[in-house]
């Protein structure tokens, strides 16, 4: 097959594994209030091992998510809803329904995106740097987080949020959030925010939260249908 089409925007945590935005929709005259915040607090070092403790009590992870993405001026760009499941190490099944309906999914190593309205199937490699593939904090190892980002705490009467900002500061994004509730008994991850160079901002809230659920390695494989395309970009094959 000869078809060609470029990659649609890899939405909600996928967006953590790719940070691009291909296709928008048409939603300018939406607002909101979500911010991001980067305000430094004291004692980061408690703010790594706090944090190192509650990721390092996922093994896996799933979810309901709504995703939201802001310009700098806070109109709404996008807003999708879905389901995802993580499992360590680096294993993930993000799906999209709606209009943005998509498909990405890893086993670890490989990395697919589907596009169903498009025939379209592209394949990476998975890069298991936290640096480059955010997403990781949830399924990969974090013991090293510390020597990816600078890492602020920063809790309120009802959760705590960790501000976690890339030392690299050639990264396509400047800050990622983790809110975890602390009222709930599990303390559960019910929020990730993410801001790029842009100002660009990425909401994503998580309901019907479960931590450590027993799943399948099946979902986190992919068999590519007959007649799409594929694109494998695996070990520079693009």
């Amino acid at each position: 097959m000869t078809k060609s089409y470029p990659i649609r925007f890899v939405l909600g945590l996928s967006a953590l594994l790719t940070l691009s935005v291909n296709s928008i929709a048409d939603l300018s005259t939406i607002q909101t209030t979500a911010t991001i915040t980067t305000q430094p607090v004291a004692n980061t070092q408690n703010a790594v091992a706090e944090l190192q403790q509650r990721l390092g009590k996922i093994q896996s992870f799933s979810a309901n998510f709504v995703q939201l993405t802001q310009d700098n001026r806070g109109n709404v760009l996008q807003r999708v809803e879905g389901f995802m499941q993580v499992a360590k190490p680096g294993k993930l099944h993000w799906q999209t329904k709606g209009v943005y309906e998509q498909l990405v999914v890893s086993d670890g190593q490989s990395l697919w995106i589907f596009d169903a309205d498009l025939e379209q199937v592209s394949i990476k490699n998975m890069d298991n740097r936290l640096s480059e593939t955010p997403a990781l904090l949830l399924g990969g190892d974090i013991s090293a987080i510390a020597d990816d980002f600078i890492i602020n705490q920063q809790p309120t009467d009802t959760s705590v949020l960790y501000v976690l900002q890339p030392k690299d500061t050639s990264q396509l994004f400047d800050a990622l959030e983790l809110r975890f509730d602390t009222l709930a008994e599990s303390q559960p991850l019910v929020a990730m925010t993410i801001s790029d160079a842009s100002g660009q901002i990425t909401n994503i809230t998580f309901q019907n939260v479960q931590n450590n659920p027993s799943l399948s390695d099946d979902i986190f494989t992919f068999d590519i249908p007959d007649g799409v395309d594929v694109i494998d970009g695996r070990h520079g094959n693009y």
